[in-house]
C-alpha cells in the first residue's frame, strides 16, 4: 500500500488550475516559499528545489497566471539529466519580487502554493503532524493568520529556519481540506481510525492479560494458604462456609475467584469469595495468636 505522504504529493500536483486569480495566488505562494537566491550581478533570481514535482507544476500555474506574459518560465528549468537532485528555475530581476510578493484574493490557494513549496507530513508510529518549513519569516507568520482564522492549531518555532507546526489529527484534516487535497484528508482520517482501534485493542489486551496475572497470583497464594491448612490438619476446624471454600480451592488451584464461587454450593460471587478468604486469613490469624498465649 503506497504511503499518505506519496498519495498527498501525487494529489497535489495533479490538482487542474482554476482561473487566473486562484492561480496566481497559488503561484506566489509556491514562489514565497521555495529557496532562492539572487545573482548580484544580473539580478536574476534562481529558485531551487529538490522538489521536482514543484517547480513543474509552477510552470503549469504560469500559463494561467497574471505573469505569463512576462516571462517564458518552461525555458528557464533547469532539471538534471538523472531527474534527481535540485532542479533551478530563473527569474528575471524584479519579477520574483513581485511574484513573490504577492497575496492575491484567495488566500487558500496561495496556503496550497506555500504547502507544495515547504510542507511535510509525518506520520510516525503514533500520531500525525503537518510541518511547514522556509526560509521566508514573512510566509509563516501570513500563514499562521490565516490557520487561527480558521481555527486550526499550530505553533512555531526558529532554527535556522521558521516553522510552523500542526499536531491535533482534526486540524490537518481541515488544512487538507481547505488546500483542496480531499483525498490525502479522508486517508488521514481513515488511517488515525484504525489506529485508534488497534491502540484500544492494545489496551484492552494488556488489560486482560494484568487481570490474568492477577488471579494467577491471588490463586496461587490461596492455594498455598489452602495446602498449608491441609498440612497442618486445620480444615476440619473451619467453619463449614470456610471449608468448603477451602476444598474447592484444593480441587481447583488455577481457577480464578468467579469460577470458584460458581463451584460453590450454593453458588456465591466473586465479591463473597474474597469476602470468605479475608475472614479465613483472619481466623488463622487468631488461631495462631491464641497458639502464642497458650
Amino acid at each position: 500500500m503506497r504511503s499518505i505522504a506519496a498519495e498527498l504529493w501525487d494529489e497535489w500536483t495533479a490538482l487542474p488550475g482554476e482561473d487566473e486569480e486562484t492561480d496566481s495566488s497559488e503561484l506566489a505562494g509556491l514562489a514565497a516559499a521555495l529557496p532562492f537566491k539572487k545573482n548580484e550581478d544580473s539580478g536574476m533570481a534562481f529558485l531551487g528545489s529538490s522538489r521536482l514535482w514543484a517547480l513543474r507544476r509552477m510552470v503549469r500555474l504560469w500559463k494561467n497566471s497574471r505573469w505569463k506574459l512576462d516571462w517564458n518560465v518552461a525555458s528557464s528549468l533547469s532539471v538534471p539529466l538523472s531527474m534527481k537532485g535540485r532542479v533551478e528555475l530563473s527569474m528575471p530581476p524584479g519579477l520574483y519580487d513581485a511574484v513573490a510578493a504577492y497575496e492575491g484574493n484567495d488566500r487558500w490557494a496561495w496556503v496550497r502554493g506555500v504547502w507544495g513549496g515547504c510542507g511535510t507530513l509525518y506520520a510516525p508510529k503514533t500520531g500525525y503532524y503537518l510541518v511547514i518549513r522556509t526560509h521566508a519569516e514573512a510566509v509563516v507568520r501570513r500563514t499562521a493568520r490565516i490557520l487561527q482564522k480558521a481555527g486550526i492549531s499550530a505553533s512555531g518555532r526558529t532554527y535556522g529556519k521558521h516553522e510552523l507546526i500542526v499536531r491535533a489529527q482534526q486540524d490537518i484534516t481541515v488544512f487538507l481540506n481547505k488546500i483542496g487535497l480531499t483525498g490525502a484528508s479522508l486517508r488521514v482520517e481513515d488511517k488515525a481510525i484504525l489506529r485508534a482501534m488497534r491502540d484500544q485493542a492494545n489496551r484492552i489486551r494488556n488489560c486482560d492479560t494484568a487481570n490474568i496475572n492477577k488471579a494467577l497470583k491471588a490463586a496461587e497464594e490461596q492455594s498455598e494458604l489452602a495446602a498449608s491448612l491441609l498440612r497442618d490438619g486445620l480444615v476440619e476446624t473451619l467453619p463449614q462456609n470456610l471449608r468448603v471454600l477451602v476444598e474447592a480451592r484444593l480441587e481447583h488451584p488455577e481457577e480464578s475467584l468467579s469460577e470458584l464461587g460458581r463451584r460453590l454450593s450454593p453458588p456465591v460471587t466473586k465479591s463473597t469469595v474474597k469476602y470468605r478468604w479475608a475472614r479465613l486469613q483472619k481466623f488463622i490469624g487468631e488461631a495462631e495468636l491464641a497458639d502464642l498465649h497458650t
